[in-house]
């Protein structure tokens, strides 16, 4: 069988100036621990931390993590040679945010500053979301990708804490999505 090529503009093609992206799996200890180093304490969230409750993968292109302390964090991975940018409100110096991104590198450091987010930090497991956790984030943010994410976790048939659930769903000001969630996706 002859494959016809034609239809391929030679702009799909690669050029040597592409940079080859990295699986995120590939560095996320890396950078787990050097944030751990620096006192961070870091707990993996997003798409990352859902992938371990999912019914099948699905791509990520970053990781993003949850953590006690930014500071510090812009300057080692500036001195590593990574691209930095912090977030501060303009009376705080301790950024809320850190993004770093390098070489197909995207991980992101969000500060924990809310009363939800100490708590799913505080019940972390293994340094990653616990699946109720996982699910709160999800309906906060709410995108096509997170309502995936809710689906194919709860396919899997979970044990969840749903009155935990509930309560920040509520605190949050999502419960409807929750319940939009629980009418779709939960078996009975």
């Amino acid at each position: 069988m002859r494959v016809d090529w034609s239809w391929v503009s030679t702009t799909s093609i690669p050029n040597r100036s592409c940079t080859a992206v990295p699986e995120p799996s590939a560095y996320f200890e890396r950078f787990r621990d050097e944030l751990a180093r620096l006192g961070a304490n870091p707990v993996g969230i997003g798409a990352f931390a859902a992938l371990l409750y999912r019914a099948e993968p699905r791509e990520t292109t970053d990781i993003d993590f949850l953590v006690t302390s930014l500071r510090g964090v812009a300057e080692a991975f500036r001195a590593q040679g990574f691209d930095v940018r912090a977030i501060s409100d303009t009376d705080s110096d301790e950024p809320y945010v850190v993004f770093v991104r390098g070489s197909g590198v995207r991980v992101d450091a969000l500060l924990v500053e809310t009363d939800y987010h100490a708590e799913a930090h505080r019940r972390a497991v293994n340094g990653m979301l616990t699946v109720d956790d996982v699910i709160v984030h999800k309906l906060i943010a709410w995108r096509a990708k997170d309502r995936d994410d809710i689906e194919s976790i709860l396919s899997t048939r979970p044990m969840l804490d749903e009155p935990y659930i509930e309560r920040w769903a509520a605190e949050w000001q999502v419960a409807d999505h929750w319940a939009e969630a629980k009418r779709r996706w939960m078996r009975a």
